[in-house]
């Protein structure tokens, strides 16, 4: 037979269904009134921090939106009050100069170096690889000028791949004919002749932008040579620098006349061997560097131009040592 469940309206279980719902109202309205309690009592009201003149105080949760508002207009005169904030200071300094990129002011920053004149030392004939040994020992920046390979010295065009910044020794027809270059131009060749020789140099030197000559006291002081080869080496886009080999040199009437910078050489460093005299060669190319604000030597890679260049580091900390397209 099914079980039958009570009914409310079952005389035999009525008060015990009252008495039941009786104990849950009053289990309900305890946690009710516990939970107002709990939010009336002072002690256990939630606390708010605000900001007092010196110190830091709670508020109670009913006057919060009047502190809150009192506290945006104090907010308002602490910042007016610049003494107060010095960060806002900066700040407003900031606003004030001009957004400029880091990279670019780094770039552009004055450096301590900027304020030194400048000098380039040219080491020409650099022909082996002790050449470019003996000269990268110095610990310097000096600028390497490679003679164009011979049988003599076929490498020297593959060791300059190596050199940054190198120039061209070009041989030139001197007053003497006495160990020149196989290739050297002479007095009295043709636009053609002297433009293959420089369309050849550049093929083997293809990152060249400067040749300065190798002898050349009889080529350079002809004007109608040194206008044929001033000529193709424009057309080249290669600059040059005068070695001087001889005072009479017409570079300086041709490129002045035609509004072009004249770049020559100011001192030779080794034109007498010791190194007492080189050194003292490079005092004097420092000294012209400092009158003038540039200044270019040449020396040679010889064991006492090596020697007195390693003696004299301390001395050339009062210029600037650059390539020669720095000037």
């Amino acid at each position: 037979m099914r079980k039958r469940f009570p009914s409310l309206f079952d005389p035999k279980y009525r008060i015990v269904f009252l008495l039941s719902l009786m104990v849950l109202v009053i289990v309900v309205g305890t946690v009710c009134l516990f939970i107002l309690q709990q939010v009336e009592h002072p002690s256990k009201r939630m606390k708010y921090p605000t900001l007092d003149d010196k110190n830091i105080s709670f508020v109670d949760s009913n006057k919060t939106i009047e502190k809150v508002q009192q506290l945006q207009k104090r907010a308002v005169e602490i910042v007016k009050k610049e003494k107060e904030i010095p960060i806002i200071q900066e700040m407003r300094k900031l606003e004030e100069k001009p957004i400029v990129p880091l990279a670019y002011e780094e770039q552009n920053a004055p450096k301590e170096s900027n304020k030194l004149p400048r000098l380039v030392i040219i080491i020409d004939d650099v022909s082996y690889d002790y050449d470019v040994a003996a000269i990268q020992s110095v610990g310097l920046p000096l600028v390497m000028s490679f003679l164009p390979p011979i049988k003599r010295h076929p490498e020297s065009a593959l060791l300059a791949q190596g050199v940054s910044g190198h120039m061209v020794h070009l041989p030139l027809e001197a007053m003497g004919s006495n160990g020149e270059e196989d290739e050297t131009l002479k007095v009295g060749d043709s636009v053609e002749k002297i433009a293959q020789t420089i369309q050849k140099i550049k093929k083997l030197y293809p990152s060249v932008r400067y040749i300065n000559n190798h002898t050349g006291s009889k080529f350079t002081s002809d004007k109608a040579s040194m206008e044929r080869l001033l000529e193709v080496l424009e057309s080249e886009g290669i600059i040059f620098v005068d070695s001087r080999t001889i005072g009479s040199t017409k570079a300086p009437e041709i490129l002045l006349k035609q509004g072009k910078r004249y770049l020559h050489r100011d001192v030779f460093l080794d034109h007498h061997d010791g190194i007492a005299n080189i050194k003292a060669q490079i005092s004097k190319a420092v000294n012209t560097a400092k009158r003038n604000g540039t200044a270019v030597a040449i020396g040679h890679p010889r064991q006492d131009t090596i020697a007195a260049l390693k003696q004299s580091r301390e001395l050339l900390k009062q210029v600037q040592l650059v390539g020669i397209d720095k000037i």
